[in-house]
């Protein structure tokens, strides 16, 4: 879980890091088509640079996940979770999507599903 800031001072939390530091201030994320349906995946990368708060979002990333899962998992509001998956796709940790868009093995199929449709 991210530590977010309780109103004590940081001595009564021991090693405590406001979360607007994370995301250097940022208060939205600067990818504006991002949502809280918005799909995204960890990509291989070496991540010893990260901070833990990172880490645990790409801990859950490993399996395709939408934005909101990630926030409702680590209990961190929903507004610091996109600016957070925003530096991380910025950073190129992350991907997004949908898990749809990767698991179409047969595109003939869906081909042929829509000729049938339009057949109706």
């Amino acid at each position: 879980m991210i530590d977010g800031w309780d109103g004590d001072d940081e001595t009564a939390t021991g090693g405590f890091l406001p979360l607007y530091i994370l995301v250097n201030g940022r208060t939205t994320p600067r990818n504006s088509s991002l949502d809280l349906a918005t799909q995204v995946i960890a990509i291989a990368a070496d991540v010893r640079r990260l901070e833990p708060e990172y880490l645990q979002i790409l801990d859950r990333c490993k399996d395709w996940i939408s934005i909101a899962e990630i926030g409702a998992y680590l209990h961190t509001p929903l507004t610091i979770v996109k600016v957070m998956v925003d530096v991380l796709l910025e950073q190129g940790y992350l991907d997004s999507g949908s898990p749809a868009q990767q698991k179409v093995i047969d595109p003939g199929l869906l081909g042929a599903v829509l000729a049938g449709l339009e057949r109706l």
